[in-house]
């Protein structure tokens, strides 16, 4: 055998010597990596939020205090007076009350019992927790009032049965709907829902996909308002329809109030502008309003010509400025929408 042949066996031995040595290290060399990467992964995983009783009292004390007082306030000075029901569940425990005279809080405890666990075990805890305990609050001094003298200083007017409402009729509605348009609006952002019907609602629509969760609240609300009919009748059919009308005013106001709160200075307006003269027309839009404009090249597809569309975002009172500067550039479209939950960079 050649040197050059046993140079040649001499480093094959080699070699095979290398890959015996790497395949029983490699379960060590795996290992390795495996555990340095389970070090890593535990130290990526977010420490858990410390108790914070600032948080807890803005996001779960506060809200239920303030609603279920708002709520009992509402009820007591210028619903029940007024002899309407304001829908819901609210509405159903003030129709019994005027049917049994049983206190509506009662009525209110009854009802939000069983929806509590209903709320609890299928849509959500602190859900469920929030909006039943704002319930039980506004429930809990309905019937202290009632039934304990010392508190008979509170409404219903000092306790005293029969006195007359501190406002009549439409106007009653009216300050109803706003009382309980905040108590709604305070709980829906606090967690989200309102409870009462709206859990009913909720578990209707996770069987039947089609019903969406507002129809139904309505429905329910609109059962409870036109069953006020047989409860507080009348005389005729004038008198009879009023609990109805006043009940509809009450939810009405109650929504715009909830709406207006919840997006409160948030909604603004989308300007869609379609034009040849993009860039004279977006330079006066930011020059008046002081607002950003995106620019998007579009084609017409009836004349398929290439033109720019301009997406601006302002808020409502300038509405009228904006259409002065789209009236002086001709063969220009515009349209705009409300839209509301701005986020990001916009000056109010």
């Amino acid at each position: 055998m050649d040197k050059s042949s046993k140079v040649e066996n001499l480093k094959q031995e080699e070699f095979s010597e290398e890959e015996e040595k790497t395949a029983e290290n490699a379960p060590e060399e795996i290992e390795k990596t495996a555990s340095s990467a389970a070090e890593e992964n535990a130290s990526a995983k977010p420490k858990k939020k410390k108790f914070s009783f600032k948080e807890l009292f803005f996001r779960g004390i506060l809200p239920v205090l303030s609603s279920g007082l708002v709520r009992f306030f509402g009820v007591n000075i210028f619903v029940t007076p007024n002899k309407f029901a304001p829908g819901g569940i609210n509405g159903a425990a003030v129709l019994l009350e005027e049917a049994t005279s049983l206190n509506w809080g009662i009525y209110l405890l009854i009802f939000n019992v069983p929806l509590f666990f209903l709320a609890f075990f299928f849509l959500g805890k602190r859900e469920a927790v929030l909006s039943t305990l704002s319930m039980l609050l506004t429930a809990g001094i309905s019937i202290l009032v009632k039934y304990v003298p010392a508190l008979q200083f509170l409404p219903p007017y000092g306790g005293a049965e029969g006195s007359e409402p501190l406002l009549h009729g439409l106007l009653g509605a009216v300050a109803g709907g706003i009382f309980l348009g905040i108590a709604l609006a305070i709980m829906i952002k606090s967690c989200g829902t309102s409870g009462g019907t709206t859990v009913l609602a909720s578990l209707v629509n996770k069987k039947f996909r089609n019903l969406s969760v507002s129809a139904l609240t309505s429905g329910f609300d609109a059962i409870v308002v036109f069953a006020s009919i047989f409860v507080y009748g009348g005389k005729d059919f004038t008198s009879a329809l009023d609990p109805v009308l006043l009940a509809l005013v009450s939810l009405f106001v109650t929504s715009k109030i909830c709406d207006f709160i919840l997006q409160g200075f948030k909604v603004a307006y989308k300007f869609e502008i379609v034009t040849n003269h993009p860039d004279e027309l977006a330079a006066e839009i930011m020059q008046k309003t002081h607002h950003g404009v995106t620019k998007v090249e579009a084609e017409g597809m009836y004349s398929h010509e290439g033109k720019s569309m301009l997406v601006c975002i302002i808020r409502k009172r300038q509405i009228a400025v904006m259409q002065r500067i789209i009236r002086k550039y001709p063969d220009t479209f515009a349209y705009f929408t409300p839209t509301t939950e701005v986020f990001g960079k916009f000056v109010k």
